[in-house]
């Protein structure tokens, strides 16, 4: 699907577009505007790190050699824009796709949750929740009443709720919440569930896993995201046009459209799409340009902590499964690799919202995930850790919160020429691979817009909430 339909006559004149930033926003924003407006701007992307990626990157392993996501990024099937960008790239055929997860309680027997292939959305979830065992019926009639409850209460009508009070006013006990919302809550939003909006959590549930059949798949690389985005993504890009730099690290963007970079140049440029985390645009973009960066710039963040483990054999032969009422919270086979690497065989172990976990000494935190591994995959009893690594970003995700909501601002700014891109604009989804690609397309929506005023004309098929929020006049 395009995003705009061309309405101006194509002239030689190109104007130069300048994107601060490699990662999936600035790349999306890249994918748009030359992809639809190829003849019309220059478009020229610099990235401050040797690859492209942002968040979504790799590392190499200097005992194995290996390559090794910092930690194990997933998709859903309800990341829409995030799977078409791939597509468009002919690169969906590099994530697998699953339609089940496994579910293990140290208390109770495994659970597979698995949608309804027959029953229309959302109830094509109420079999899955059906068969979660370490749910009673008391706890499923609670969660079932609450889910009822969102979904016939609009977002905007949530206001500045928080989750957890919200749950229990709902008639949620401390273990429907712990074991059930707080699972979902915390992998979906990378928040705990006392401290995220009650809308996002909406948003995750109502508009994510039941909106569709095969929303709730999980998708998960085939290859290293290095590969996947650093380079099969961004080569792909590049093949539209786009000139893409790395290393280019960008000190200042001024007033007079001047890119200050570290090495002493300065650039120009009609546009610039400043596409970086939020706690840094604020260093980058003039004074008085976005209302509110000040505080956006020093709100909250929360962590995600990623254990690589190499066994010197197999622990488990799933994919993936979902630990519930421990410290780890996802288990992940490495996806490209058929069995055992040079160093053994790889698993990793990822927990969100990692404050507490990130507090304990490395060893120990290691010891206690191992005793959940082994408890909960009998394999992993005789298995000897062979090598370990943990990796935690404390700023990986900002933190949900309903302030936070307040302040993220849509991708127009207050001068006309500069563009807001990342997964915390506002595109009314959590920091996600799915936001950080709908904020691509709104900078580029924002762009045209700003170059071309009432002769753009939007195509009917891209939603108009999305396109709303990227041109609100300040």
């Amino acid at each position: 699907m395009n995003v705009f339909t061309r309405t101006v006559k194509t002239t030689n004149h190109k104007k130069q577009v300048l994107i601060v930033g490699g990662g999936l926003a600035g790349l999306t924003t890249a994918e748009s505007l030359a992809r639809n407006y190829s003849d019309r701007f220059e478009i020229s992307l610099l990235e401050a790190k040797r690859t492209t990626g942002g968040r979504a990157g790799s590392f190499q392993e200097s005992k194995t050699g290996g390559t090794v996501d910092y930690c194990q990024h997933v998709a859903m099937g309800c990341c829409t824009n995030f799977l078409g960008l791939l597509q468009r790239q002919g690169l969906d055929s590099q994530l697998h796709r699953y339609t089940r997860l496994k579910f293990f309680h140290p208390e109770h027997p495994v659970s597979t949750f698995t949608p309804s292939r027959w029953l229309p959305a959302p109830f094509h979830l109420m079999p899955a929740l059906s068969n979660l065992r370490y749910l009673d019926r008391s706890q499923r009639r609670q969660i079932k009443h609450a889910l009822l409850r969102l979904f016939r209460t609009s977002s905007e009508d949530l206001g500045d709720l928080l989750a957890e009070p919200w749950l229990e006013a709902q008639g949620q006990d401390k273990t429907t919440i712990g074991d059930f919302w707080s699972v979902i809550v915390v992998s979906a939003l990378g928040e705990s569930i006392d401290r995220v909006s009650l809308a996002a959590v909406r948003k995750v549930f109502v508009d994510g896993f039941a909106a569709a059949h095969g929303a709730s798949d999980v998708l998960v690389p085939k290859l290293p995201l290095a590969d996947l985005i650093g380079r099969q993504l961004t080569v792909a890009i590049e093949q539209l046009g786009v000139v893409v730099k790395t290393g280019q690290v960008v000190r200042q963007v001024s007033s007079e459209k001047e890119i200050a970079m570290a090495d002493g140049r300065v650039l120009a440029a009609d546009h610039v799409v400043v596409a970086v985390p939020w706690h840094v645009v604020n260093d980058l973009v003039p004074s008085g340009a976005v209302e509110k960066l000040e505080s956006l710039a020093v709100a909250p963040a929360s962590p995600i902590s990623g254990l690589h483990l190499w066994f010197d054999r197999q622990i488990t032969d799933l994919p993936h499964a979902v630990l519930v009422g421990t410290v780890a919270q996802w288990v992940f086979r490495q996806p490209w690799v058929d069995g055992k690497t040079s160093a053994g065989f790889y698993y990793q172990v990822v927990i969100s919202a990692s404050q507490s976990a990130r507090c304990l000494p490395r060893q120990e935190l290691i010891e206690i995930v191992l005793r959940e591994l082994r408890h909960a995959f009998p394999e992993a009893q005789s298995a000897k850790l062979v090598q370990s690594k943990v990796v935690t970003d404390p700023k990986s995700v900002f933190s949900i919160t309903p302030q936070f909501e307040e302040l993220r601002p849509p991708s127009r700014t207050r001068l006309p020429w500069l563009h807001l891109a990342g997964d915390w604009v506002a595109t009314g989804w959590p920091a996600t691979m799915e936001s950080a690609v709908i904020s691509g397309r709104m900078a580029a929506a924002s762009v045209v817009q700003s170059e071309f005023g009432d002769n753009l004309e939007v195509e009917a098929g891209l939603p108009r909430n999305w396109l709303t929020r990227c041109l609100i006049k300040p």
